[in-house]
């Protein structure tokens, strides 16, 4: 699903050529390559693509429960390596990955791109130049009726957590640094999805509390958004924190209104890809660093684990606790 705004945004960069494209099933790897690179060849199998060509990096998008073996192979091959969050299926198979990982001496970058939202830049802008003060209150909300196509999303033990809410917590941290301590309430209302589809989560910091709510809903109403909450300013993002038509952003510092715009939610949705893979690109071609490295995505999974911990605990529990 996700593949066509990869490759879209790879298209976009000057400096890149894709050669190579790797899919199951060639019918569908086919299709995205005559769509975006109509000159790149088809493999159904890595290891098959690995021995055949000459590549600088490899941009993988599997299911999580692949991504070990994936990465495994590309640091055998000594590429640059891109992937997907989230890194692992769940915290064993995430931390073996990381001890994997760790110390790899090219680049190994997440694709963890919310935070590259240009509506959530422009306000993690503002929150540096202080309009808001201090943040007391983190607001961050994704109510999706259904629920995702893909069957390994369907199947999987851990639900939207894991898959969605992995997003917002990146959110948070962005805005609010590593939270002390969690607490959360998982549950499973739609039938079609096996882990959790509604989620509630929150993040306590000495000043500020940061709450999650997301939801695969059966039916109902799609709604989404942010809502920041300073001692000197607020910000209101109304809309949708994936694609959709139309959404608004609202920035006040006290009572002066700095920022209110209509945004399209489908052109900040692309423009994310773009700007991760573009910063990674600078990166492998040594002209500076990324942000979404091992160690940061592996603080978001910690934060995001903990979730669960506490979830089955009942209780708060420390995040620190779950660091890989």
């Amino acid at each position: 699903m996700i593949s066509e705004f990869h490759l879209g945004a790879w298209r976009r960069i000057p400096e890149v050529e894709i050669v190579a494209l790797c899919d199951q099933s060639l019918e569908r790897g086919a299709g995205r390559r005559a769509q975006f690179f109509p000159g790149a060849r088809l493999y159904r199998d890595l290891a098959e693509l690995l021995a055949a060509e000459e590549l600088d990096f490899i941009d993988i998008l599997t299911p999580p429960a692949a991504h070990r073996e994936h990465c495994r192979r590309a640091q055998a091959a000594g590429l640059h390596i891109i992937c997907q969050k989230p890194l692992g299926a769940d915290l064993q198979d995430t931390r073996a990955l990381a001890a994997m990982t760790r110390g790899y001496p090219r680049l190994f970058a997440v694709h963890e791109n919310h935070r590259y939202r240009p509506w959530f830049r422009e306000i993690l802008r503002l929150a540096g130049e202080g309009i808001f003060g201090v943040a007391r209150f983190l607001r961050l909300e994704h109510h999706q009726p259904g629920q995702p196509a893909e069957a390994f999303k369907l199947e999987g033990e851990l639900g939207i957590l894991l898959d969605y809410g992995i997003h917002l917590v990146d959110l948070v941290r962005a805005l609010l640094g590593d939270p002390e301590q969690v607490y959360a309430r998982l549950h499973r209302p739609n039938p079609r999805v096996r882990g959790e589809s509604l989620a509630h989560i929150v993040y306590e910091y000495p000043r500020t509390t940061a709450v999650i709510d997301i939801a695969w809903k059966p039916a109902g109403l799609f709604r989404g958004g942010l809502l920041l909450e300073g001692d000197r300013g607020e910000a209101l993002y109304e809309g949708t924190m994936i694609r959709g038509e139309t959404s608004r952003l609202r920035v006040l510092a006290g009572e002066a209104v700095v920022l209110d715009e209509s945004r399209s939610p489908d052109e900040d949705y692309a423009e994310s890809f773009y700007l991760l893979q573009r910063e990674c690109v600078d990166a492998m071609l040594g002209r500076g660093a990324v942000t979404q490295t091992l160690a940061e995505n592996l603080k978001t999974l910690a934060a995001t684990f903990a979730a669960y911990a506490a979830a089955q605990q009942g209780g708060a529990v420390r995040v620190a606790d779950y660091a890989a």
